[in-house]
Formats: C-alpha cells, sequence, structure tokens
C-alpha cells in the first residue's frame, strides 16, 4: 500500500478500512505513519470504540491497528500493552481525522519515552547526571535501538523512516520538543547550553526509588509485553514469522544516542562518548606537543592519580588527573570492609566519580572553592581537574612555624566543615588532605568522592579528629583538636561533636591512632563542650 498526499491519501485509508469492515462514521481518530511518500510500508491507526482494547491486521508488508481509545490511552502514557499501539507515533505521521485527539496521544508517548530514558541514563551516571546535557536527539534514537534490538518487526518502518529526507526526521522530533517544553514546566528538565539536563530534584527521586535492577525489570517488562500484545506466544514464533523478510532480519543503523550526551565542564561542555588520554586532551585543548608535556604520578601505590605540566608562553600550567579503580582500589575496599556497620563507603569506580563530579560542582554554587572539572573521561573514569597551587592540611600544619599559625590553620579547617554540614553535606572521607590551603589564601576541598547527602556528620568530624592524630606529636594533638572543634562550634551543631566521640567510630581507628592518643582528644574536646 502507498499513500499519497491530501484527499487521495484519505480515501485510499477509508477505503482500506472499508475491506476490513470498519466505517469511517465509526472511527474517532485515524493517522497513517511510517512512509509518507510513495514509497515503503506504513501503518494505519484507526481508534474506534467498536473494538475492544485492540487488534492487529497485516496488510501484505503493512498494518492496520485498530483500538479503542482507552486502550490507546493507556499504551501511550505507560506502555500498557508493550507500546505496540503507541509505538506508532516514532514515526512521522499524517493525521486524517482528529489531530487534536492525536497530537495529544503523541506528547502523552514521548513525554512517557523521554522520561523512561531519563530515568536509565540517572542509574548510570548517578548524581552526575545532573551536569549531562542531552540534545533531544537522543530520546528518539536511544528508544529506537532499544526497540529493533528486542522487536524486530519494528525494523522495516524503522530503516524507511532513515531512507527518506531529514524532514522526515524532523517531524518526529517536533513531538519530542513539544514534550521536552512540558517536562521542563514540570521541573523534570532544565535547559542549558542548547540541550537539556535532568534536574536535581528529579536525580534524587529517581535514585531514591529506582536501581539498576528496576531498570534491567522494565526492560524484561517491556520485551514481554511487546510479543504477548502482538499475539505472538513467544519471541521464536516472532522469529519464525519473519524468516524470509531479509529487512526485518538485518539490523537498522541508528545514530549512536550516546553522542548526544554531554558533560558540562568549566572549558565548556563536552561529548560523553569522548576518551581522551592526558597528553591527548592537552594537545587538543592548549595546543602543545604531547612530548612537551611532563606526566607525573603521584600519591601511594594504590593510587592513580596524576600530574601533568607543561608550557605555554613561558608560563607553567598543572593539571591534576584522576582515575577511579573499582575492586582493584585497595584503599577504598580495606576501608569498606573495616567500617561495616558504622560506615557506608562508596567502592564501585563510577558511583565515586559520579559523586565527585556532582560535588565538586554543588560545592562550588554553594559558595565554597574546589578544583574545576576540565575534561571527564566517562568511558575509563578518568577526571581532570584545575591544579590547585598549595598545601594539604597536614602539610600546613607541618610547616607551620608559630604556634598561632598552627592554630588557625586547624580553626578553618574544622570551621570550614561546619560550613559544608550546615548546607547539608557530608564529605564521607575528611582527613587533612580533604583541605588545600592555596596560595591565595583560600581553602579549597577536594577528594570529594565519598560525599553524599547523608547523616554522617559526626563520622566526618570524628575521622578529622583522630585520623589526623596520628600524624602529629603529642603536644599538636591538644592544639589541633581544641581548635578544630572550637572552629567547627563557630557554626556547627553542638551535638555532632558529642556523637564524634561514639565507641562505634572510635574502634575503628585503633590500629591507626593509639589509644592514649585517642583519650588525649577526648579530654580536649569534653572539656569544650563542658565549657
Amino acid at each position: 500500500m502507498q499513500f499519497l498526499d491530501g484527499d487521495e491519501r484519505r480515501e485510499r485509508v477509508i477505503e482500506e478500512l472499508k475491506r476490513i469492515g470498519i466505517s469511517v462514521e465509526a472511527v474517532k481518530a485515524l493517522s497513517v505513519h511510517g512512509a509518507l511518500i510513495e514509497r515503503g510500508s506504513s501503518i494505519i491507526l484507526a481508534i474506534t470504540d467498536i473494538i475492544k482494547q485492540f487488534r492487529l491486521v497485516k496488510r501484505g508488508a503493512d498494518l492496520v491497528i485498530l483500538a479503542d481509545e482507552k486502550s490507546v490511552l493507556k499504551d501511550a502514557s505507560d506502555e500498557k500493552f508493550g507500546g505496540i499501539i503507541a509505538h506508532s507515533f516514532l514515526f512521522p505521521y499524517y493525521p486524517i481525522i482528529n489531530e487534536k485527539l492525536l497530537e495529544d496521544l503523541e506528547k502523552m508517548y514521548k513525554r512517557h519515552v523521554i522520561v523512561e530514558s531519563l530515568q536509565n541514563v540517572i542509574l548510570e551516571h548517578k548524581l552526575a547526571s545532573t551536569r549531562l546535557i542531552i540534545k533531544p536527539e537522543y530520546f528518539l534514537y536511544d528508544k529506537l535501538r532499544r526497540l529493533t534490538a528486542i522487536y524486530p518487526p519494528s525494523r522495516r518502518f524503522v530503516k524507511e523512516m532513515f531512507r527518506g529526507s531529514r524532514g522526515e526526521i524532523n517531524m518526529v522530533l517536533d513531538g519530542f520538543l513539544k514534550a521536552i517544553k512540558d517536562l521542563v514546566d514540570q521541573g523534570i528538565l532544565e535547559e542549558r547550553h542548547g540541550g537539556y539536563s535532568p534536574t536535581d530534584r528529579f536525580v534524587h527521586e529517581v535514585l531514591s526509588r529506582k536501581t539498576v535492577y528496576d531498570r534491567f525489570s522494565d526492560e524484561l517488562e517491556h520485551f514481554f509485553k511487546l510479543y504477548l500484545t502482538a499475539s505472538f506466544s513467544s519471541p521464536l514464533d516472532a522469529i519464525r514469522n519473519i524468516r524470509f523478510d531479509l529487512d526485518v532480519l538485518v539490523p537498522v543503523k541508528i545514530p549512536d544516542p550516546s553522542k548526544m550526551l554531554y558533560m558540562e565542564t568549566s572549558i565548556g561542555p563536552q561529548p560523553l562518548a569522548m576518551s581522551r588520554g592526558i597528553r591527548d586532551f592537552i594537545r587538543e585543548t592548549y595546543g602543545v606537543r604531547s612530548i612537551d608535556v611532563k606526566l607525573r604520578k603521584v600519591g601511594s601505590v594504590f593510587n592513580s592519580t596524576y600530574f601533568a605540566s607543561f608550557k605555554i608562553d613561558d608560563h607553567e600550567e598543572k593539571i591534576f588527573v584522576k582515575k577511579y579503580l573499582n575492586w582493584t582500589d585497595f584503599k577504598w575496599v580495606a576501608a569498606w570492609l573495616w567500617a561495616i556497620g558504622v560506615k557506608n563507603f562508596s567502592v564501585l569506580a563510577s558511583s565515586r566519580m559520579s559523586n565527585e563530579i556532582y560535588f565538586i560542582n554543588k560545592l562550588s554554587e554553594l559558595g565554597f572553592n574546589t578544583a574545576e572539572i576540565l575534561h571527564i573521561n566517562w568511558p575509563k573514569k578518568i577526571i581532570f581537574q584545575r591544579f590547585i597551587d598549595g598545601a594539604d592540611g597536614l602539610k600546613a600544619l607541618k610547616n607551620a612555624d608559630e604556634p598561632r599559625i598552627f592554630d588557625d590553620i586547624s580553626y578553618r579547617m574544622g570551621k570550614t566543615l561546619a560550613e559544608v554540614h550546615e548546607k547539608g553535606i557530608c564529605i564521607g572521607d575528611c582527613n587533612p588532605f580533604t583541605f588545600i590551603f592555596g596560595s591565595d589564601g583560600k581553602i579549597y576541598l577536594i577528594d570529594l568522592e565519598q560525599c553524599s547527602f547523608e547523616d554522617s556528620k559526626s563520622w566526618d568530624l570524628c575521622e578529622l579528629l583522630f585520623y589526623t592524630a596520628h600524624y602529629l606529636s603529642s603536644g599538636e594533638v591538644d592544639r589541633f583538636s581544641k581548635n578544630v572543634v572550637q572552629g567547627y562550634l563557630k557554626v556547627g551543631e553542638e551535638d555532632v561533636v558529642k556523637d564524634a566521640l561514639d565507641q562505634r567510630f572510635l574502634r575503628i581507628f585503633v590500629p591507626w591512632t593509639p589509644l592514649w592518643i585517642q583519650s588525649k582528644i577526648r579530654k580536649v574536646v569534653t572539656e569544650i563542650l563542658r565549657s
């Protein structure tokens, strides 16, 4: 069946309905989906209440879908029938009867598709998804890829759409843009850099109620609904029915949706799928030859952090690079095992990297100083940051040549921690290396991969006090503890300080900080609380 424009197209569709026993008077809405010119296969969607639920009628290479309005609404809003009816709106269509109802159904379905895709993106990228910039094409290509993978009969219509003009794709995208506008108004998406990002509220909502298991379950549910509602008893039946249809058996070439995802950085949006090494990034961004880049690994044997230095106009530039590891990252596996029941550390590389990306930006927005993100290599779990010229908290304490300087450094660490807590954020792994005392006189916060909104303020303070004490002399421990707590109480809550002495926390530091040192800290903190 081939369709022309205008009246001729209308007449041919109505004639086709008559052949299967449906009069135009009984039709509430009618449309043709798929090929819009004289070529290929098409789908006729007829909404009529003389049908209970829906019926599929094959007419050669084409398909007629007869459905009552209630069933179409259910499938468009939540893929009640696996999307077997609503999938028609993923293709360009020509409305014949009741254009308003068809437009409403299209927007409803595309809103569902977008929210479904957003949930999958959020489950994969977690908190970092708030920094994603998503092009509208992503939602169409992502859905088409998943649909053609689990339901081969759809491939014919997808192929013919991509064989057509760009205008046909744009027709489908126009519907997505209308649905996106609704989601912006509802606070689910926000416009950013020519694309769209899920809002903070929506990301936290999804992460609080969805898991990767839920995502897998949703995909399976769609899979089985599609085959059941298409009148196949199993996926094998579908394969047998299309064994001679090469157009259906051959996979469809759909643009890669991952190329429609960008990540916001301090030097502008960058493709998320980009996987650049350190020297490649510096060469492409700063125009410096790879041979002129000095690369040095820093930290312990279990640490994957690097400094890259290079010259631009006789001025030395430095970049800090951090690679996140999974179970091979001994530090976090050991910490997680040792602290079970007290503190739940994130171990997976994707979770830790996502946390750090989110909280670097979040804390910066709240007025704290962080190391700007320059580039993100998501496939290899690497982030590139601006190098902060300064000394970490421990080095600053050791370099203090006067007691008042030592006291001031300690006090500022405690006060800064309390200010972070005041915003509802916990560091998670708060130690002297979290604080960088910059050469510009500012305090910078780094190593934020264990940050969260969990109520673990007392743990943060406890770790700062008892972990740092390992590196200090007996006399320094007293001064440090006193000034950190006084700085904390300038802004923070007294109950947090009290709970920081909880024995559940202290037992974790026994192998690290001797009991007699712990006793000194407890005495100092208790005296401050009493006063």
